[in-house]
């Protein structure tokens, strides 16, 4: 969902053309692809677990809707991930995570959402209202919301075909999605970075992976990760 990660840049396209950029076996990935739905899973089984055998706290609403807000994050920064992984491992068939893991990434945040407006809140809108008033957190969780759901929307094969490289540049707002859910988090949490107030550490290393894995997406050291890749590979070759 990244772009959603979609299409390498021109040059790692010629290297997949030249041999030198590895796919691994098709059973192999397949296996890679069971394991992925299956971890993406874990997280909500784990919580009706939890649920059904009384260990959500003693605030079992507002620990499921955390949860599932964190789960949210994991899930947009795996999808985020994909590319620069396979700049880094060169393995193009990584490029088949993308979608789910971004559909995953909208279902969890969805999740999040039901969970607080309709459990905690009982879908009485007018006391969301009242309470939302002066709550930043609650405005920046919602746009990143609504960025996620029309990056769901628009992830089917008729919308790329329609949107042609406008899909692209809609796609590339997954970025602001995961930097609103980081703010989104850390006001809810209280944390104040520039202060180092409250809980930080979480949207902190949450925020240092956004920056980690959008540099890796900079043509320059994109061009320049995939050129030292060759090298080492040559080298081994040789």
């Amino acid at each position: 969902m990244d772009d959603m990660g979609s299409v390498t840049i021109k040059k790692e396209k010629e290297t997949i053309a030249a041999g030198t950029v590895r796919k691994p076996p098709l059973l192999r990935f397949q296996w890679v692809q069971i394991v992925m739905h299956i971890l993406a899973w874990v997280p909500l089984v784990q919580l009706a677990v939890d649920y059904f055998t009384g260990k959500l706290t003693i605030n079992p609403i507002q620990a499921a809707t955390q949860q599932l807000g964190l789960t949210a994050m994991l899930m947009v920064a795996a999808a985020l991930a994909v590319t620069p992984l396979i700049t880094l491992t060169g393995f193009s068939s990584l490029q088949k995570l993308s979608r789910p893991l971004g559909l995953y990434a909208f279902m969890y945040t969805t999740l999040h959402v039901l969970m607080y407006v309709g459990v905690d809140y009982g879908f009485a809108f007018d006391l969301l209202w009242l309470d939302a008033q002066g709550k930043s957190y609650m405005l920046s969780g919602l746009i990143s919301f609504a960025i996620l759901l029309v990056l769901a929307i628009t992830s089917f094969r008729w919308w790329m075909k329609h949107l042609r490289k406008n899909w692209k540049r809609l796609h590339r707002l997954v970025y602001a999605a995961g930097g609103l859910a980081v703010l989104h988090y850390g006001l809810a949490v209280k944390g104040d970075l520039f202060r180092l107030q409250g809980d930080i550490v979480k949207p902190a290393l949450y925020t240092l992976l956004l920056i980690f894995l959008f540099g890796l997406r900079i043509p320059v050291v994109r061009r320049a990760v995939i050129n030292g890749r060759q090298k080492l590979l040559a080298r081994r070759a040789g």
